[in-house]
């Protein structure tokens, strides 16, 4: 007998879903030193699933104009076929420089490869010269500093061929992002939370690959995005519906938990869900704001917020947890989950300090009593954290 059933596809890095953007929506607004946007992606008849906790793998690509100043300065035609040498496939030079290399970096293997070539390079003895013994420092310093443009910018005559410097150029990776919506709300949709990075070069505004791809170069129901699903082993709602949930995630730290509560909400589930967040202004960094507000007058949320630059005295979601020390303590005596979001520098070890620091005191606990009563939350996989 013939199975006629058709399977799912499976997305991976190798061969990734094809999806497009359907809305892009900025967040914040005139004061906040961030653009942040809410990315809508079209996955109709995809049969892509993800779960709250989950992330998305983007493949971005690199600005155009970026991509014709590198094939200038190579002497490369736009249309000049090229092989990948990592997997072999035919591809315009346009294209490969658009979506296989990592413009922003450099890599010493370049470096070196350019400082031995026959050509007429600018810097061609400085650059040599970083790869002495004594000069290490120097070298992962000019490495940090520098991009892929400035380096090429040096060289001022034709390559005889530009397939051997192919090999010493960096790759293009996927960028992940936590998914901020449930299949359960939005069918056809997968949500992002995403800030425009952005830094000075050389007294030029430069923009994070990705983010700059998504909040500013994809146009909606037009540029193609290839991605993947990358699951969470840990970082997902608990199994029982019943259980409380208390969320860490100052600015788009917030993105997994708008996902935790569509799917709580659609799945009715009765465990209560509190949220703490965080930014610097509530009049331009509150993201989704109606959001959370809506659902905390429908009694479905329990909303803190900590905004550090409404006051003098700075005000972030550690301090909103130790003024709400005892309810917490005690939401985590009767089994609730606490999660973490967000920056892992600075965010996330202030607020482990300042949960290790509450159960200590509402619990009356010792040192040693209170390490084993933390580390019983992490064994028992009710404190879990998505840091980067």
């Amino acid at each position: 007998m013939i199975d006629l059933s058709i399977s799912k596809p499976i997305y991976n890095k190798a061969t990734p879903c094809i999806a497009k953007v359907k809305e892009k929506i900025i967040l914040t607004g005139p004061g906040s030193a961030k653009e942040t946007y809410h990315i809508s992606l079209d996955i109709e008849n995809t049969q892509l699933e993800f779960r709250p906790g989950d992330s998305l793998a983007i493949f971005p690509k690199n600005d155009p104009k970026f991509v014709s100043q590198v094939l200038s300065f190579l002497g490369c035609h736009p249309e000049k076929n090229l092989i990948d040498p990592r997997s072999g496939l035919e591809m315009s030079a346009f294209s490969y420089f658009s979506s296989k290399i990592n413009l922003a970096k450099v890599s010493s293997s370049l470096l070196r490869y350019l400082t031995e070539l026959p050509i007429h390079l600018e810097k061609k003895i400085y650059f040599s010269s970083l790869f002495q013994s004594e000069n290490k420092p120097s070298l992962i310093d000019f490495i940090a500093k520098n991009d892929l443009i400035e380096v090429l910018s040096h060289i001022k005559e034709p390559l005889d061929s530009i397939s051997p410097l192919l090999e010493h150029l960096s790759p293009l990776l996927p960028r992940f992002y936590s998914i901020s919506s449930s299949l359960k709300t939005h069918t056809n949709e997968v949500h992002l939370l995403v800030a425009l990075a952005s830094y000075s070069y050389k007294e030029e505004t430069r923009y994070g690959v990705a983010s700059h791809f998504l909040c500013n170069l994809a146009t909606p129901g037009d540029t193609e995005i290839s991605l993947y699903v990358q699951p969470s082993k840990h970082f997902k709602l608990p199994d029982d519906p019943e259980a409380n949930i208390i969320m860490i995630g100052p600015g788009t730290g917030v993105a997994p938990y708008r996902a935790f509560l569509q799917e709580r909400i659609a799945e009715e589930a009765t465990g209560q869900n509190w949220l703490f967040y965080g930014g610097r202004y509530q009049a331009s960094d509150f993201l989704y704001r109606d959001l959370w507000t809506k659902w905390q007058q429908e009694g479905k949320l329990r909303l803190s917020t900590s905004f550090s630059r409404d006051q003098q005295q700075k005000e972030y979601v550690q301090h909103a947890l130790l003024a709400n020390s005892k309810e917490i303590f005690q939401w985590i005596e009767k089994g609730a989950y606490f999660y973490i979001c967000g920056d892992a520098q600075n965010m996330a070890k202030d607020v482990e300090a300042t949960l290790i620091a509450l159960i200590k005191q509402e619990g009356s606990f010792s040192d040693e009593e209170t390490k084993a009563y933390f580390k019983a939350l992490k064994t028992s996989k009710r404190y879990l954290t998505d840091v980067y």
